[in-house]
């Protein structure tokens, strides 16, 4: 990104929509679907049974006494007026009540009643019962559930009545069992809809590829790509992907190759500043101290005391540049790099002498290196580690206050997948300096210029950097280097 492009602007957590899983979704919404369809029908049956045993009634009440003057008839004589001496037997209703639930009630002029029985007479369970009394609570201006006709002798004349209405709790129990068939029906409904979740999930697999290949390019990985799924609504979708990473991938190729010849340009011109500073400005500060000492040394003879204590001015101040020269050197390109290794470079670096700005006093520094692995460092990434120490120690001392600083190396095996799935091992330096300072404000590190230089070094050298608070208090850096140098570092045509 280049530097004044503006940066977009983050989303709030809370402007996200909430995560939607496709799978889970599809399955609650299907089985409350079929739950709201199941239930309409088992509603929809009972009403239509109430109203086909309403609208039946009528005609079955007409067959029922149809059956039961028959019956009079073959019993009683046509002069026969008396209905007490041969009762009604309603077991001729038998037939017809093992198609049609009924109960039917034989009442006298008088309103005694003389006769009942419902039938069928299958048992039925409490609950069926309670779901006849619903469907008989459903009253209908128009169809009633019990119907009255008069019952007639063989001669024609009415002895009472014929009362014929509904058999609720068989009606309750062939809804029941229609219910039982709706909730058989639900289930198979409902393992056929596991089944089918079963490819829809293994359809959107690959988009758990897709957020896991994401989370890994912002972890850094760059030989991220994904296989090309068989569901075509998704081919193009890692096809593009897999563009975007692999143009990602260049542009992060190019951006440390720049960075790691800046960087090489930059410490190659130190070094050079630093070898003619040394080769002309160091001697022609020597040169001018001997001329200093000899005119002293004259001057003394003379007798010139004038002379004398300007010459001894003259050489205070030559010392004093020289004295400045070899800091700048220092600075420059650390001399005991090149001649004694990282090293020593090392331990000398962290014991110089550095003062805290607030009360002057010099902060306790210490080393830890690994017993190998430093020598195996290329040595223009050596000069690296020294600068990334150098400025950690700066910015605890300065900007920290730290009184304590602990510098600590380590060498690490880690291991990378290639993209022929095979194990690549790759050593790494671990860098670790922590101090007891001021410690990051509730926002985190402040970045400033040596920090922001810190990173991009450590990011031109294909590397990681971590700050963190400790529970102790302070600040912790963590740098993290391959010890095999980038392609960047290596291609300096």
């Amino acid at each position: 990104m280049p530097e004044n492009a503006a940066p977009s602007p983050a989303i709030a957590p809370d402007a996200l929509q909430p995560a939607l899983d496709l799978q889970r979704t599809l399955l609650r919404r299907g089985a409350l679907l079929v739950a709201l369809l199941l239930l309409g029908l088992g509603l929809w049956s009972g009403q239509a049974l109430g109203r086909a045993e309403r609208a039946a009634l009528p005609a079955t009440a007409r067959l029922v006494a149809q059956l039961l003057h028959q019956d009079l008839a073959r019993q009683l004589s046509a002069f026969e007026r008396n209905l007490e001496q041969v009762p009604v037997r309603l077991e001729v209703l038998a037939d017809l009540e093992r198609r049609l639930p009924l109960c039917v009630r034989l009442r006298a002029l008088d309103e005694r009643e003389i006769g009942a029985h419902c039938g069928p007479d299958t048992p039925v369970p409490a609950p069926a019962r309670w779901l006849g009394r619903q469907l008989a609570a459903l009253e209908s201006a128009d169809r009633p559930d019990r119907v009255r006709l008069p019952l007639l002798l063989p001669a024609g004349i009415k002895a009472g009545t014929i009362e014929v209405g509904v058999h609720w709790d068989q009606v309750g129990l062939a809804w029941a069992e229609r219910l039982l068939l709706l909730l058989g029906l639900g289930l198979l409904l409902g393992a056929a809809g596991l089944a089918l979740s079963w490819p829809v999930g293994r359809a959107l697999r690959p988009t758990r590829q897709i957020l896991a290949a994401l989370a890994r390019l912002e972890a850094g990985e760059r030989e991220v790509r994904l296989p090309v799924p068989p569901l075509r609504e998704l081919r193009e979708l890692t096809l593009c992907f897999n563009r975007l990473a692999q143009r990602w991938t260049e542009l992060l190729a190019r951006q440390q190759q720049l960075a790691g010849r800046l960087l090489h340009t930059r410490e190659e011109e130190r070094r050079h500043l630093a070898r003619e500073l040394h080769d002309e400005v160091a001697q022609s500060l020597s040169a001018l101290r001997a001329g200093t000492a000899v005119i002293g040394a004259l001057a003394a003879r003379t007798g010139t005391p004038a002379l004398q204590q300007a010459a001894g001015r003259i050489a205070t101040l030559c010392a004093q540049l020289q004295e400045a020269l070899q800091g700048v050197l220092q600075a420059l390109r650390p001399t005991m790099l090149d001649r004694f290794g990282l090293g020593a470079a090392l331990e000398a670096l962290v014991a110089q002498p550095r003062r805290r700005e607030v009360d002057g006093a010099l902060p306790a520094c210490t080393l830890h290196l690994p017993a190998q692995g430093l020598e195996a460092l290329p040595a223009d990434m050596a000069v690296h580690v020294y600068r990334i120490v150098q400025e950690g120690l700066t910015n605890a001392v300065r900007h920290g206050e730290a009184r304590t600083v602990q510098v600590e190396m380590q060498v690490e095996m880690q291991t990378q997948m290639r993209l022929d799935r095979s194990i690549d091992p790759q050593a790494a330096l671990v860098i670790d300096i922590a101090d007891d300072g001021r410690g990051p404000g509730p926002d985190g590190p402040v970045p400033g210029h040596g920090l922001l230089g810190l990173h991009e070094r450590v990011q031109a050298l294909g590397g990681t950097l971590a700050l963190d608070r400790p529970e102790a208090g302070g600040l912790r850096l963590r740098v993290r280097l391959p010890i095999r140098p980038p392609v960047a570092m290596e291609d300096r045509t």
